[in-house]
């Protein structure tokens, strides 16, 4: 939420530096910002830089937002009229076609406990209210030659992940271009990508339940192992043989794509 000096210390910022800014043809960056004051400066600086920027006033439907945008990276308040931006940040870093969007935190919030929360749910960055509009976007573009925003689809061994589409592909053994549809449940498919993106590494279950289930659902961790139990079930059901999701006595569950291609490969 904005604060009361926010918006005049950016406007402050601003005054003065060139002409009225133009929707740009660049990148679509979604801003996630109820004060319609500071969000028409970011907007407004993001289209100096040649971004389009899209502004979200209130947090609500921000997921299907980002599904339907696919921007490159996102701007987010954390005191919302819909909840919580901490809240929203989580669950973007649960949903696979979203885990990777880099997530600029624009808050009031300056508390050291604040930005060690953030950058645990996974912020890329974490900006406090007053701030500079142009320094605002220097950051964003130091966010995005760094890469962040990952790709559209996870390989690991003989599997693929579409994160858009939501599918999954196992490809046969003695031909990787012949691969077969897995038909994934939604919870089997954040877990697959979970397990995707940490390629030979043995999770624990409640690393499992962190990472796929949203804080207020209450999850055992019986309930990992029956959910996991019917994910290598399709996937073994295709797999001629071959053993890709293994248990880890006393930890919990590791992918063995095996061999050198083991790493998920993140692709444009």
């Amino acid at each position: 939420m904005g604060i009361g000096g926010a918006g005049g210390a950016a406007r402050l910022a601003v005054s003065g530096e060139g002409p009225e800014a133009k929707p740009g043809a660049g990148p679509v960056i979604l801003v996630v910002e109820d004060d319609p004051d500071v969000a028409q400066l970011v907007r407004r600086q993001l289209e100096r830089e040649g971004f389009r920027a899209v502004v979200n006033a209130t947090g609500e439907g921000l997921l299907a937002q980002v599904a339907t945008l696919r921007p490159a990276l996102l701007i987010l308040d954390l005191m919302l009229p819909a909840g919580s931006g901490f809240l929203l940040l989580r669950q973007l870093r649960q949903d696979p076609a979203a885990a990777e969007l880099p997530v600029i935190v624009l808050t009031a919030l300056a508390e050291e406990a604040d930005r060690l929360k953030g950058f645990a749910l996974g912020a890329s960055d974490y900006v406090t209210k007053p701030f500079s509009p142009r320094e605002l976007a220097a950051r964003v573009h130091a966010r995005l030659r760094e890469g962040g925003g990952g790709g559209e689809e996870l390989r690991a061994g003989p599997i693929r992940l579409d994160l858009r589409a939501r599918s999954a592909w196992l490809a046969a053994p003695d031909d990787p271009a012949g691969e077969q549809p897995l038909e994934l449940s939604d919870t089997e498919f954040r877990m697959l990508a979970f397990l995707l993106r940490r390629p030979g590494r043995a999770l624990t279950r409640r690393e499992i339940v962190d990472a796929v289930w949203s804080p207020q659902h209450f999850i055992t961790e019986r309930t990992v192992d029956v959910y996991m139990l019917r994910l290598r079930g399709k996937i073994e059901a295709r797999a001629e043989g071959r053993k890709l999701l293994v248990a880890v006595r006393g930890v919990g569950y590791r992918l063995d794509a095996g061999g050198a291609d083991a790493a998920a490969k993140p692709t444009a």
